[in-house]
């Protein structure tokens, strides 16, 4: 019960109009950082940290948490009506949304994403709450063996949902794992295929990588419909 009471005592605090006014100060600004391919909340949390000097500690986090949501939303923006996800946690929105844009439900989806994500992150804020404690006593217990099998539930993963075409899966995940070889290893501090480059030291961000694909993908797409040449009409009537 005092897990209980302790969140209804943080909503009744977050419900007050001075933390609601930064809330939605942060959501307005975290939307408007979303839609921008590649910054991320991450970094503009980062960027707004010395408002914490200025701003008392509990609406400062409110404020920092509405970037955060703000900007996870603001991903979807980009990718229903782009195709261009602005997040990495925005990619299947723009397989299914854009979908619906260019079917004229460009509205209904960008409704259904905004619904959601409200909806979602109040639920997941209620069970991170409850069940963080348990999930943290588990997780510590965690060793090589599990992360090997979590691997290998990847791998098997990945297998089952290729598609038509295996070759393409296969050789879409070895790329991947190729990537994600990029930067320094974190067991032994040895640097991989970084190329004498400081700035792959921290590996390959997958944001980055996401964006770029989705974002020339288009372009080619784009260009490709507008070399195509058009093919001549044929008229059905029948003359007689």
């Amino acid at each position: 019960m005092d897990t209980w009471n302790l969140l209804l005592q943080g909503f009744a605090t977050a419900g007050t109009p001075i933390n609601l006014l930064w809330a939605l100060l942060g959501c307005t600004i975290g939307t408007a950082i979303g839609v921008l391919p590649g910054i991320g909340p991450a970094t503009a949390v980062a960027m707004l940290l010395p408002i914490t000097v200025k701003v008392e500690p509990t609406a400062s986090m409110i404020f920092f948490a509405g970037i955060y949501y703000g900007a996870m939303y603001g991903g979807s923006t980009t990718s229903i009506l782009l195709n261009t996800p602005g997040e990495a946690g925005s990619m299947v929105t723009a397989m299914e949304g854009n979908k619906m844009a260019k079917n004229g439900r460009a509205g209904a989806a960008l409704a259904t994403a905004a619904i959601g994500s409200f909806v979602a992150g109040t639920i997941a804020t209620v069970l991170v709450t409850v069940f963080a404690p348990i999930v943290a006593e588990y997780a510590v217990r965690l060793g090589p063996p599990e992360y090997f099998m979590l691997m290998v539930l990847a791998f098997t993963t990945v297998s089952a949902v290729l598609g038509a075409s295996a070759l393409r899966g296969l050789t879409a995940l070895f790329i991947g794992l190729a990537l994600g070889l990029v930067g320094m290893d974190q067991l032994t501090g040895v640097a991989r295929y970084t190329g004498g480059v400081p700035e792959l030291m921290d590996g390959l961000e997958v944001v980055l990588i996401a964006v770029g694909l989705f974002a020339v993908g288009r372009r080619c797409t784009t260009f490709c419909m507008k070399a195509k040449p058009p093919k001549p009409r044929t008229s059905s009537a029948k003359f007689t």
